[in-house]
């Protein structure tokens, strides 16, 4: 089944068909576009390049964002202008940066997560080039489904990647390269992302998770796991529930979102590693790729790669 949210990528650069001043102003307009109504300020240079590739996933919108220096600004005239409001998340990938809100600064850098509230003013200082994945979803979702409101959220405090804010922002990073390589994978795994990123922050403002926020730290600990073992041939729902100490009946709860349970997740993890040794070891016999991607049988294999990717490994492979 094809889960694939549909991914999109914008580049904005200029040069000789733009001055950096159009390049700019272009800019501005799709960062506004992607998130909410901002004001950026370009900071003196004489090419300006920048990127954003965007997903939806249900209630959560996920993009890789980066470019040159740049301060962006959320000004009291343009939080007037929007009806919607979000949560926001940078997970940063290169460069370091500044965020200022609620009379607080954080200086955030590759490893760390930091959250913001785009109801109230914010601003960012880029002073080299940076790339971040960014988390949204709206604040109503996180009322309603989760009891978290915008002035309990640690807006303007990095948290680092040993936190349970920077475990959750290691998934989230995961969840990015897979849009870009398997979109189909990352629609899988980013399902449950809403609670995810309510625990973190539930996690972060030292609050008690209420059940479906701690379903997803648990889920996100079961995922680890399997992704460190599915190659195991023997790994099934019973292994997996006591490597997690956990009940099946825990486990099957922890993955309610998930179409077909944890079975259904295994098995394309397990699609995702054969598909890897099918690009990088062409002259692999699709015995041993079965083999070593977890499968008990060639036929199973089989049977579980055309059900998940409408196609038989070798035809696969000479796609590839």
């Amino acid at each position: 089944m094809d889960r694939s949210a549909e991914v999109n990528r914008i580049e904005v650069r200029s040069g000789v068909e733009a001055s950096a001043v159009e390049a700019f102003e272009r800019w501005e307009a799709h960062v506004s576009a992607a998130y909410v109504p901002l004001a950026v300020s370009p900071t003196p240079t004489e090419l300006f390049r920048g990127h954003i590739e965007h997903a939806r996933y249900g209630d959560l919108d996920l993009t890789v964002v980066g470019s040159t220096p740049q301060v962006i600004h959320r000004t009291g005239s343009l939080i007037a202008r929007t009806e919607d409001e979000f949560l926001l998340a940078s997970i940063p990938l290169a460069g370091t940066a500044r965020l200022h809100q609620d009379e607080r600064v954080a200086e955030v850098g590759p490893g760390g997560i930091v959250f913001y509230d785009t109801s109230r003013p914010y601003h960012w200082e880029f002073d080299q080039e940076w790339e971040q994945v960014v988390l949204q979803v709206p604040l109503s979702k996180l009322r309603e489904r989760y009891g978290v409101i915008g002035t309990e959220v640690p807006t303007a405090t990095s948290f680092s990647g040993e936190s349970s804010a920077g475990i959750v922002a290691q998934f989230f990073r995961g969840v990015a390269r897979l849009q870009h390589t398997d979109p189909g994978g990352a629609a899988l795994l980013a399902e449950p992302g809403v609670d995810l990123l309510a625990a973190a922050v539930v996690a972060a403002s030292g609050g008690v998770a209420r059940d479906q926020s701690a379903d997803a730290l648990n889920r996100q600990r079961v995922l680890a796991f399997m992704r460190d073992n599915c190659a195991d041939p023997d790994l099934g729902v019973d292994r997996i529930a006591e490597g997690c100490r956990m009940s099946r009946r825990t486990l099957y709860r922890v993955f309610g979102e998930f179409e077909g349970g944890p079975g259904a997740v295994l098995r394309r993890m397990r699609i995702e590693r054969a598909c890897e040794l099918l690009r990088t070891a062409p002259q692999l016999p699709l015995s041993a790729v079965a083999r070593d991607s977890g499968f008990l049988t060639e036929r199973s294999f089989y049977r579980s790669f055309r059900t998940e990717m409408g196609t038989t490994p070798g035809a696969f492979r000479t796609l590839v």
